[in-house]
Order: C-alpha cells, then sequence, then structure tokens
C-alpha cells in the first residue's frame, strides 16, 4: 500500500510539473513564427515577478502584452518574423525599452532585461538583435534573411538554392537541384512554405523540380530556415533536412519591388575556342 501511494505521488508531481509547464509550450515559437523570451532581474540579480511585459511589431504595430511570473520569466509566442520593440515596466522600477529585436522563423530571442530601482522619468533603452548562439533548443539550424536573399546572385532566382550556404548541404550529383543534408538522400527531405507542403510529387524538393523558382518567386519570401538536425517532432516527415520558409506579409508602408530578369547566351561570356562549336551547333 505504502508502494503504490508513492507511486502515485509522483505521478501527481509529473503531472503537474507537464501543466505547469503548458503555457510555455503554447507560446513558444512555430514552423511559420518565432518568440522572444527572457527573465527580468533587478541590479543585484535578483528576479522581478509580475512585470508587465508589450511587444510591439516595428512593421505592422500589432502589440501583445504579457505578464512575467514570480521568478521574473515571460515568453511571448506565435510573432511573425520582423523586428519588434520590447517595454517592460515593473512598480518601483525603471522602464526598460528594447528596440529592433529580431524573432526569425522557427527561433525564440532570448533578452536579459535588467531594471534599475526607480527615477522619476527614467527609461532604459537598450537596440537587440538576433542572438549569435541558440541557447534555447537543441536542432542545428540556419536562417537566411530577406537581405540575403536579395543580395547573393542566384542562379534562376530560385531561393531555395541558397540552402547550399548552410553547413552540411551539397548539391545532389544528378544537377537537377536537389540538395543531399548530412549526406543522406535528397528523397528524405521536408520542403515548407508558410506551414504547408511545398513537396514535389517524387523528389523532395521545391514544387517543380527545375533549376528555376517554380511555385514562389523569390520576391514573395520573407525568410527561410534549414534545419539540418535534431528539430522537433513539428516539423515531421524527414530524416534528412527541412527546408521551412515564410512569406512576405506586409507593414504599414506602402512598398514593392519592380524587377526584369533575362538571361540570354548572347550577353553572356564566351572564349574564342567555344565560338566555333556554337557555330556547328
Amino acid at each position: 500500500m505504502h508502494k503504490q501511494m508513492k507511486s502515485w505521488s509522483r505521478a501527481v508531481v509529473a503531472a503537474l510539473s507537464l501543466i505547469s509547464a503548458i503555457p510555455h509550450i503554447l507560446t513558444a515559437q512555430t514552423t511559420t513564427t518565432g518568440a522572444i523570451n527572457g527573465t527580468i532581474k533587478d541590479p543585484s540579480g535578483a528576479s522581478v515577478g509580475s512585470a508587465s511585459i508589450q511587444v510591439k511589431n516595428e512593421g505592422t504595430d500589432a502589440e501583445q502584452m504579457v505578464t512575467a511570473d514570480g521568478e521574473g520569466f515571460f515568453s511571448v509566442g506565435q510573432l511573425q518574423p520582423g523586428t519588434y520593440t520590447v517595454t517592460i515596466t515593473a512598480t518601483g522600477f525603471t522602464n526598460y525599452k528594447a528596440t529592433s529585436v529580431i524573432v526569425e522563423v522557427g527561433k525564440t530571442t532570448s533578452l536579459e532585461p535588467k531594471l534599475a530601482i526607480n527615477s522619476s522619468g527614467t527609461t532604459i533603452e537598450v537596440s537587440g538583435a538576433a542572438p549569435l548562439i541558440n541557447t534555447e533548443s537543441p536542432d542545428f539550424s540556419t536562417n537566411l534573411t530577406l537581405q540575403t536573399i536579395d543580395n547573393l546572385p542566384i542562379n534562376g532566382r530560385r531561393w531555395s538554392d541558397l540552402t547550399l550556404l548552410t553547413p552540411g548541404v551539397v548539391a545532389d550529383s544528378n544537377g537537377f537541384g536537389l540538395l543531399s543534408v548530412r549526406g543522406i538522400s535528397p528523397l528524405l527531405n521536408n520542403v515548407q512554405i508558410d506551414g504547408a507542403d511545398d513537396n514535389q510529387a517524387y523528389f523532395s524538393e521545391e514544387r517543380g523540380r527545375t533549376r528555376e523558382g517554380y511555385s514562389t518567386p523569390m520576391v514573395a519570401v520573407q525568410e527561410f530556415q534549414v534545419n539540418t538536425g535534431v528539430y522537433s517532432a513539428e516539423y515531421g516527415r524527414a530524416t534528412g533536412g527541412v527546408i521551412n520558409s515564410v512569406t512576405k506579409s506586409g507593414t504599414n508602408q506602402l512598398h514593392g519591388e519592380l524587377y526584369f530578369y533575362d538571361r540570354d547566351n548572347d550577353w553572356g561570356a564566351v572564349s574564342r575556342w567555344s565560338t566555333p562549336i556554337r557555330k556547328m551547333l
């Protein structure tokens, strides 16, 4: 009887631990969003509980409000990739404001806010950024941003070719744009756009199976993430790599892009040795 009570007590403790962790799980990043978290502390390093946190998207002005727990921890999830301003207020302390906090798809950006003792009309302002080292999850992933997509030359303007910039990814020898991750067959990859399946019916690559962009133009992609290993089960159906992308959704400013793409062999550089061959063909 004593052993049964002991086992029952352990089960209750485990269940309560799981329930207490659910809020953090629900506010984590997903395959199409990111998250911001952190633990708020005072100048001595002690936790500041019950502080109010406002997270504002600098492009759309969309806001989320949360309250830190008793240990000063907060987590804001389901955030569209972009740049955010985080404002923290707590009774007896100065306001804390972090601007240009970058949220990337499938990742959590961690902050370490420290609040000073209250001084009338004072606000601490810092400039945030995306973390250089991932300390939140065990996955091996690389995020390729809009700046990378726009600035690097891509043959055929197929954005997924930039996956080759990720360590452990090489082009398959067949020459049709297939990618091998960690030496695993290209058939075992998974391509997602905005959380939806974008795999070609047989070969696991972007729909179309050509060297050129097919289903989603390069200018429509906000950023994408290349998961090469130890990724969470939410991605699924892959033992190779997961290419997880999100498309642009617009901001409060009116903007657009006009471009023209033409690749003509007559404009390409040719040597004097190749000219006779071309004429023969």
